[in-house]
């Protein structure tokens, strides 16, 4: 045991959070009581803010607790007292969800408080902390008595984590707690990313050795270590982590064929260091969106931050598209009879590997459609600034066709254009000033033509004999293009717009393709 004095354990007593447990405790309903896990790591290492910073938000307080009584009384105590809910995850576990601050009247602005209560796997503390991961998570405090005073915790620490904390270093148990449990794999990177640690030498070795059981790991589990090493600043290092210790080609295999295909032009790099480099600029990106962008960097960072489902958010999908938008590109290369090098089509090939990662990480309908989408038009912005003039019309077929997904389309294309030719290009400058005039269009035009159409459909049934049915669509839709591009203001005009048009549209409608 460590004498907790050294290292604040004093005040971990007085923890409310704990302190709370600790009452419930007293009813006598669990045995000898330990504090294990990332919350005494984290308290020891002071990192709550920095492992904040790092994965870009605040989340949820997580206790891991082992007991020796049973988990489920102590559970239903807890939530009885703390008013929460309890969840059974194992036949020897149990998860308690109270609000945070717990044991303060007002818990109105708290954080939710994740217990984890756990029977002890073994006759011993020690025996317990020998089955886990990594030594940082193999300390434990006893809570229900207090030792060698009864105002001092001790630190209880047979793999030396309390050293390892100190070097800034994650080293795994044994490399058995992989085989246990695969998942630790991912986490390990995961761990090291938020804590800004460096992987023991032996560790990365074991973590090769045994890659290929990623595969083993259930979808939903897999999602949530992948996106909490995304939402890290800076994942790109983390990533390229995960390729180097032979994980990433589990996750998604066609990911190997990247690292083939040479650089061409206009790309400056190979088409795997592009991808990375790619995912470098949306980072870029997110840290300076109110230089690059400042009309439109509160509401960009808001949507952006905003959770699509639980632990994925749109910032985190723009990152993996940074370095797998690509992905389509090793089957669709060609080289043309002038020498050119083409990929041809390459961003619908990619659409069914990224539709079987969704898949695989059990994503759901919005969250795989923000990748699909982000796929299959990205290459659209950079077509469309490239043009000699981008009329407003153009900006708004582009922005009806896209649809919600557009702005973060817009923003992937900065982001690739700039791995692909630089910033110092005079073309990356038309597109980031292509860029600026496309959100000012969405935001006081388009979204605006969407809400209060001046024409209704009614009005071209009563007022002009058109029949409901395709070509009424259609010419609703001439007319939501003319009223978001400024061609008409009024009622009146807008009246005096479709009778000017109506015959000509009628003979478009019928000559094109079906």
């Amino acid at each position: 045991m460590t004498s907790a004095s050294l290292f604040g354990l004093d005040e971990l007593g007085r923890d409310p959070h704990l302190l709370a447990v600790q009452a419930v405790a007293a009813g006598g309903r669990v045995g000898p009581l330990y504090l294990v896990g990332g919350y005494l790591r984290d308290f020891l290492l002071g990192s709550f803010d920095v492992a904040n910073d790092r994965r870009g938000r605040a989340k949820r307080i997580d206790l891991d607790l082992v007991i020796w009584g049973k988990p489920e009384l102590f559970g239903r105590d807890l939530v009885t007292a703390l008013e929460g809910s309890l969840i059974r995850l194992e036949p020897e576990t149990v998860r308690a969800i109270v609000r945070s601050p717990i044991g303060v009247e007002d818990r109105s602005a708290g954080m939710i408080v994740q217990i984890d209560i756990s029977r002890s796997k073994g006759e011993t503390i020690e025996d317990d902390l020998a089955l886990r991961d990594f030594t940082v998570n193999a300390m434990a405090v006893r809570l229900d008595t207090r030792h060698p005073t009864p105002d001092t915790l001790s630190l209880i620490d047979p793999a030396g984590g309390l050293n390892d904390l100190k070097e800034k270093r994650l080293r795994a148990l044994a490399p058995s707690a992989f085989d246990r449990d695969p998942l630790r794999l991912i986490r390990a990177i995961r761990l090291a990313a938020e804590l800004g640690f460096t992987i023991e030498e032996t560790t990365r070795q074991w973590i090769v050795e045994r890659a290929s059981l990623l595969g083993t790991v259930a979808g939903e589990r897999l999602r949530d270590e992948l996106f909490r090493v995304l939402d890290t600043v800076p994942a790109t290092p983390w990533i390229e982590h995960l390729d180097v210790l032979q994980l990433l080609k589990v996750l998604v295999p066609e990911v190997e064929a990247l690292k083939s295909v040479p650089a061409s032009m206009p790309h400056r790099l190979p088409l795997w260091e592009h991808s990375l480099q790619t995912l470098r600029s949306v980072e870029l990106l997110l840290t300076n969106l109110e230089q690059l962008f400042p009309e439109d960097a509160l509401w960009l960072r808001e949507r952006l931050g905003l959770e699509i489902e639980a632990g994925v958010t749109e910032a985190a999908i723009l990152k993996l598209l940074g370095f797998l938008h690509d992905i389509g590109k090793p089957e669709t290369r060609s080289i043309q009879p002038d020498g050119r090098v083409r990929f041809l089509g390459h961003e619908q090939a990619g659409l069914p590997v990224l539709t079987r990662l969704c898949e695989r990480l059990r994503l759901g309908r919005r969250a795989t459609n923000l990748v699909t989408n982000i796929e299959r038009y990205h290459l659209r912005p950079i077509h469309l600034s490239s043009l000699a003039t981008v009329t407003a019309s153009a900006q708004y077929r582009f922005f009806r066709e896209l649809g919600d997904v557009a702005p973060v389309v817009l923003l992937h294309s900065w982001a690739d254009l700039l791995a692909t030719i630089g910033g110092e290009a005079e073309e990356f400058s038309r597109h980031q000033v292509f860029l600026r005039e496309a959100f000012r269009f969405y935001r006081a035009e388009f979204m605006a033509s969407q809400v209060k159409p001046i024409v209704r459909g009614d009005d071209l049934i009563r007022m002009f004999g058109v029949v409901p049915g395709p070509f009424l669509g259609y010419v609703l839709d001439r007319l939501r293009e003319a009223q978001a591009t400024g061609l008409f203001n009024s009622r009146e005009d807008a009246l005096a717009y479709v009778q000017e048009h109506l015959v000509s549209w009628q003979q478009s409608f019928e000559v094109r393709p079906s």
